[in-house]
């Protein structure tokens, strides 16, 4: 693997860790300190997606701007996608089971352990977290290569234009 498309993977690993502690931050908020009464994620969830996006477009876009090729690219957005998938599971699983007491409080968390069949408001919230796992790792990664390969493709210098005959 040639040395710029590696840089770009350990800067995607950089700015997943960064958009990671930024969406830790906002679902120990959401989940814990200003818990919800409704079911209603609102605005806080659509910029955190659109952070995620911009993030893997960005990673593209630098690893273009840096030298590395299509690969690269592809594997920095796969790198953010990867990386932030696992770290927002990793956060939910962290706040449901260390603020149990508080998560538990919360209405749709009561209905879905009310109909799950689960032991336990535990044994509930961390099976229901199997699927959205799976599908944030490799959806995110999925998603993350499209956007570091669109991102590197508006990160490529311009080429210049052969003129054909006199100009005037």
């Amino acid at each position: 693997m040639r040395t710029p498309d590696r840089r770009a993977i350990k800067r995607g690993g950089l700015i997943a860790a960064v958009i990671g502690a930024g969406l830790a931050a906002e679902i120990l908020l959401g989940n814990v300190v200003r818990p919800p009464v409704t079911d209603d994620d609102g605005v806080a969830v659509v910029v955190s997606y659109l952070c995620v996006l911009a993030a893997m477009f960005l990673a593209g876009l630098l690893a273009a701007r840096d030298g590395a090729g299509r690969a690269g690219q592809a594997l920095a957005g796969l790198t953010v996608g990867v990386l932030i998938g696992v770290l927002i599971i990793a956060t939910f699983v962290i706040v449901d089971n260390v603020w149990l007491d508080v998560v538990a409080r919360q209405q749709a968390k009561i209905d879905g352990f009310a109909h799950s069949g689960a032991a336990s408001m535990r044994a509930y919230l961390n099976h229901a977290l199997i699927g959205p796992g799976l599908f944030f790792t490799a959806g995110f990664g999925a998603v993350g290569a499209i956007l570091g390969g669109l991102g590197g493709l508006a990160g490529q210098p311009p080429r210049a234009t052969a003129t054909v005959g006199p100009s005037r």
